[in-house]
């Protein structure tokens, strides 16, 4: 049996415009957007998902970190987290304890924490998992770990010092609209497909359960609409490659039922629970 479970590590608050950007704008446009905009949306969920295979349990992301609240934690230089963003993770939200909560012992159980890109909020729970296998795309890893990736809200400076990742690259045979992928178990119904434009080597993961697919879609977009409507995000760092991915999500979503869950939908985990498909 194969299931897939949502699993909420506390709120992130942002920009309506952060959400959706305005069609035509570019990327800085979308940018400068989000600093106008003064529409703060209700706190939406950061969430991870764990996913129960008969290879093992796998995590997909790791959320983010109650050290967020610490002063100096987030670099108050950029402004992005000083204006723009709040993030709300209690100490016992951490994606550690709410494994824990679920009975699974992250050292035992888990056959891989696979993320999805290295922004902070995905990226957060990382402290939790010393002896694990971590998997981490090539691409986005190449990013992330370096200036642009700061100016971009990837914060390499609080990676653990003993994190040293699998990197891997999505070179694998196209399935569907997709140009390739990446199998993570060996019956290849758990796969990775490059969803790039948020940020680059950014990642989505495809679950074929047996009456059902999950398309864990991460931060290619922030809501089921956004796809069914092709309305690219304002954080974007492309637009055009962007709604290219939307379309391929849209297209693989609409051809057979499948359960779609962005990592900041509030509606993710209602859908999920009662089985509710794009079409």
């Amino acid at each position: 049996m194969i299931k897939v479970t949502v699993i909420q590590t506390g709120t992130v608050q942002i920009k309506s415009a952060q959400v959706t950007g305005k069609p035509g704008r570019s990327a800085l446009g979308r940018k400068i957007d989000i600093f106008k905009d003064p529409v703060w949306l209700p706190p939406l969920p950061i969430t991870a998902f764990l996913i129960e295979h008969p290879e093992g349990l796998f995590l997909i992301d790791t959320g983010d970190t109650a050290q967020n609240s610490t002063p100096g934690y987030l670099p108050r230089w950029h402004p992005f987290f000083r204006y723009e963003v709040s993030v709300n993770v209690a100490p016992d939200e951490e994606i550690g304890v709410q494994l824990d909560r679920l009975g699974i012992d992250s050292k035992k159980d888990l056959k891989a924490v696979v993320l999805t890109h290295m922004h902070h909020d995905h990226a957060g729970g990382l402290h939790h998992f010393p002896h694990n296998r971590i998997m981490v795309p090539r691409e986005n890893w190449r990013f992330a770990d370096g200036f642009k990736g700061k100016l971009a809200a990837c914060l390499p400076q609080r990676w653990p010092v003993w994190l040293k990742p699998e990197l891997f690259d999505v070179k694998g045979p196209a399935v569907g609209p997709f140009t390739s992928s990446f199998p993570l178990t060996s019956d290849k119904r758990v796969f990775l497909v490059p969803t790039p434009g948020h940020i680059p080597g950014h990642v989505s993961v495809i679950v074929r359960g047996d009456d059902m697919t999950y398309l864990i879609a991460a931060d290619a977009t922030y809501k089921e609409d956004n796809i069914r409507n092709e309305l690219v995000d304002g954080i974007t760092a492309d637009p055009a490659l962007s709604l290219r991915t939307l379309q391929a999500l849209k297209k693989f979503a609409s051809s057979q039922p499948t359960i779609v869950l962005p990592s900041h939908d509030p509606d993710g985990a209602t859908r999920l629970m009662n089985r509710r498909t794009f079409l």
